[in-house]
């Protein structure tokens, strides 16, 4: 008995420690993944949940729109950033701090960018260009030298690419955000008509036609657009409204459905950060925020979206013929969902725009009409091997096995053709359809104003993608815009002129 009691005591101890241990580790990572500032931090979701229904702004009020501006020419900055808050939002610590290390220097063959196997490349480049290493070595010869080393995509990631790595210094961004701007800049923009994507542009086009209406109301002192990529650009358009000396700011989102990814978890912190600095530097009050309600939760948005079909949808062949329409979404990962407002939100603004989409495909003459939701990406057998969620190209499929004459997919969360939506997307939605092109561009001839739709066959059913508005409805869009903030502002009759969201342009 003796000798029995230390070493049950050293068992317990060990097993104590190892509890205790195990304890400490969870806790760090709970405490790892909380937002910035956590326990102290300000949630802003539960401040928008938190805001009364009919909260109204008072006294000068500026307006910020939050917005996400891919560049209409190649720039590292916007993927350097994109990538930087992609770990810190949506992949969990400590796995964001070792998927983010710097390896070396990512390279890609300009001429083969979308390659999935190894090959001997015949030329090597960096993601800002360069074709020669510091030292005057072009970096096709390092790899004839044995010094390169391709890197195969990843099994669990949608359209990924292969891609070459040269170990011998660091390449100065993290690896995964080289290759993501390798990618972009020799295989999305070099497929673009001119090197020009339209996103940018487009959005501007938008918040300016909204900033055109609301700056006519009474209360609304001034407007900004918060560029969400572009943190330097953001922090001077608030820092010019909230020198303004503002009673209340007004945050809007050029984002249709709103997400912990975009708004409740990133931009809008940021916002209340860089509000509470700048009183405490200024010794000026903060002003009052007040968010609008996502364009999407609007009538006036699924008009928009159903002016769209009645614009680009064609007419039945016959009066018995069937149609599939899907409501795409952007769509999450299986894991995200489970936390992410934007599931709610998104199935909010699916229950606004059916009614409407329905009505628009009838309209046309489709009375034999079935409407299915579906994800654009994150629903692929890589990225969803358990096939949890429905992705259009599955959609696609069934259609056509019902004998459908048309299966068309409306992209109800993209207002301006961006990499996704030309790219990823695309990909991810056609590949396998006669006459898809592995990453296809646009034409040559690609007239930005009108909507780029694309048409594919699958059996006996033809395929089709709306595509965005284009240029020519950015007017229309920004007045759904406008309503979108003027729920929140003080009762003013010409604040969205009468049928303009469902209007021509």
């Amino acid at each position: 008995m003796s000798r029995w009691l230390p070493r049950r005591r050293r068992w317990l101890a060990l097993v104590s420690g190892a509890l205790l241990a195990a304890g400490f580790v969870s806790f760090l990572f709970f405490l790892m993944n909380q937002p910035r500032g956590w326990p102290f931090h300000w949630d802003a979701y539960r401040a928008v949940k938190a805001q009364p229904a009919d909260a109204v702004a008072e006294g000068r009020t500026g307006v910020l729109v939050v917005a996400l501006l891919q560049p209409s020419t190649f720039e590292t900055g916007f993927t350097e950033n994109f990538i930087r808050k992609l770990f810190e939002v949506a992949v969990p610590w400590p796995v964001n701090r070792l998927a983010a290390r710097d390896q070396g220097v990512a390279l890609i063959d300009p001429t083969r960018p979308d390659a999935t196997s190894p090959f001997a490349p015949q030329q090597l480049m960096a993601f800002d260009g360069r074709t020669t290493d510091w030292d005057g070595v072009p970096f096709v010869e390092k790899h004839r030298r044995g010094m390169v080393q391709w890197v195969p995509p990843s099994a669990t990631v949608a359209g990924d690419i292969g891609t070459f790595l040269y170990r011998g210094r660091n390449g100065g961004a993290a690896s995964p955000a080289q290759r993501a701007m390798l990618k972009a800049r020799a295989l999305y923009y070099a497929r673009l008509p001119g090197g020009y994507l339209p996103q940018r542009d487009h959005t501007l086009l938008m918040v300016e036609a909204a900033a055109s209406v609301l700056r006519r109301h009474p209360s609304v002192v001034s407007t900004g657009v918060y560029d969400a990529f572009a943190p330097l650009v953001a922090e001077r358009a608030l820092e010019a409204l909230l020198n303004e000396g503002l009673d209340t700011l007004v945050i809007a989102s050029a984002l249709p459905i709103h997400s912990a990814f975009e708004e409740y978890r990133s931009a809008w912190p940021q916002v209340k950060r860089q509000v509470d600095r700048w009183a405490a530097r200024t010794g000026r009050p903060a002003p009052r925020l007040l968010f609008a309600p996502q364009m999407a939760d609007l009538p006036a948005y699924a008009d928009f979206w159903a002016a769209h079909l009645a614009r680009v949808a064609p007419a039945p062949s016959s009066p018995d013929a069937a149609a599939t329409l899907i409501i795409t979404l952007h769509g999450l990962p299986v894991v995200q969902r489970r936390r992410d407002p934007w599931v709610a939100n998104s199935d909010r603004a699916v229950d606004v725009l059916r009614r409407p989409l329905e009505a628009a495909m009838r309209a046309k003459g489709w009375r034999n009409l079935r409407t299915v939701v579906a994800q654009e990406a994150f629903a692929d057998a890589a990225e969803d091997p358990r096939d949890r969620l429905v992705s259009v190209r599955e959609t696609f499929a069934a259609a056509a096995r019902h004998g459908d004459a048309l299966a068309l997919a409306v992209p109800v969360e993209f207002l301006a053709e961006n990499t996704d939506t030309l790219f990823l997307h695309s990909l991810l939605m056609f590949e396998g359809l006669e006459g898809y092109r592995r990453f296809e561009g646009p034409p040559a001839d690609i007239d930005w104003n009108l909507p780029f739709v694309r048409r594919f066959r699958l059996a006996g059913t033809e395929v089709m993608f709306t595509g965005t508005p284009g240029g020519d409805r950015q007017a229309a869009a920004g007045a759904v815009l406008a309503e979108a903030v003027s729920r929140v502002l003080p009762p003013f009759p010409a604040t969205v002129p009468a049928g303009q969201a469902e209007g021509a342009p």
